[in-house]
Order: C-alpha cells, then structure tokens, then sequence
C-alpha cells in the first residue's frame, strides 16, 4: 500500500513537473514575440488586401521615399494577393529568404534561370504580421544585399513609380525579366497610384 501511494505521488509530481514546464515554455514564447503570429484568410479579396497593407505601404513611404504604389505592389505579386500559403500562413508577403537565426519555413520558390522556370526548395522568413514582412522589405531596399548596400537606392530617388519598377528590375530584385511591366500593369489596374499621394 505504502510502495502504490509513493508510485501515485512521484506521477502527480512527474505530472505537474510536465505542466509547468510546459506553461514556462508557453509563457518565454508569447513574451519574445510579444503576440501571437497574426494569421489571414486564404480567401481574401485583392481590395482586401490592399486596404489591408497600404497604411504599412504609406507610412514607409513616408519615412523612407519608397513608393507606396511600389511596395503594394510587389507585396501583391509576389503574396498572390494575400492568397499564398507564404503570405497568409507565414505573413510573408515579398518572398523573403531566412537569414541566420531567423524563424523560417522550407517551401518552394519559383526562379527563372536563363529564361527557364525552375522550382527550388528555399527557407523563408516568418513574420509576426503583413506589418512586419513591409519592415523587412523596407529594410532590404534602404540597407540592400551583403555585398551591395546601395543596390536599390535608386529605387528611393525615382521620380514616380514605373522608374522605381525599373530600378528594382535593373538591379535584380527579382529574376522575372518581365518583373517591372508587371508591377506598372498591378500599379494601374489597381490603382495603386493614389496611395503615393
């Protein structure tokens, strides 16, 4: 009787030894990333979206010189509008690679080599919210790449939004070769124009 009462306590204490390791790990967790990740709809509307990542767009442009129109943009085309797994499930809306220390996520990225579409696996970045994935873009034209940190700062001096499409192409934002055509043509079917103003 005495060995089964030991055997009782020693599991209610292995019990609550789990549980309150993992609520310490719970609580770590929610107080390095401040909040929860925020998460969107697969189904969300392409006005939607915009309404939803503009107020980011604009206040970079407004910090930064980058075009809203641009930032908008390129979140959409390369976000599917907010409809990609990358985009709504990790809040990645620009295809943002992992860097060191980062949290990330392997998924498969479409790269365009020597006019062949090539589908590679890649670890992205995760963010916290479509508000933080904007940050990093803005970071990435304003800083640029490791071995160029004026890549994009023609990007930021251009006049209007097709040159800074332009200079994004030029500059290897991305390998589409048809890239900045397709941001002018987003910029104008959507009227993207309005949120530089």
């Amino acid at each position: 009787m005495k060995k089964e009462i030991k055997v009782i306590i020693v599991g209610v204490f292995a019990s609550l030894l789990v549980i309150f390791g993992i609520c310490a790990v719970t609580i770590h967790q929610s107080q390095l990333s401040g909040m929860p990740r925020e998460t969107h709809s697969a189904d969300i509307s392409t006005s939607q979206f915009i309404k939803q990542v503009a107020p980011a767009a604009q206040r970079e442009q407004k910090r930064y010189q980058i075009p809203a129109s641009i930032t908008i943009a390129q979140a959409g085309l390369e976000s599917e509008w907010g409809r990609s797994k990358l985009g709504y499930k990790y809040n990645n809306l620009f295809g943002m690679k992992a860097t060191k220390g980062d949290e990330r996520v392997r998924m498969y990225t479409i790269e365009n080599i020597n006019g062949h579409k090539r589908y590679l696996p890649a670890y992205f970045a995760v963010y916290e919210s479509w508000a933080d994935s904007i940050d990093a873009h803005t970071d990435l034209i304003i800083n640029g790449t490791h071995d160029d940190h004026a890549r994009f700062k023609s990007v930021r001096t251009g006049t209007d939004y097709e040159t800074a499409a332009r200079e994004l192409q030029r500059h290897g934002y991305a390998t589409d070769p048809d890239y900045a055509n397709k941001l002018v043509y987003a910029i104008k079917k959507f009227n993207l124009a309005q949120y530089d103003h």
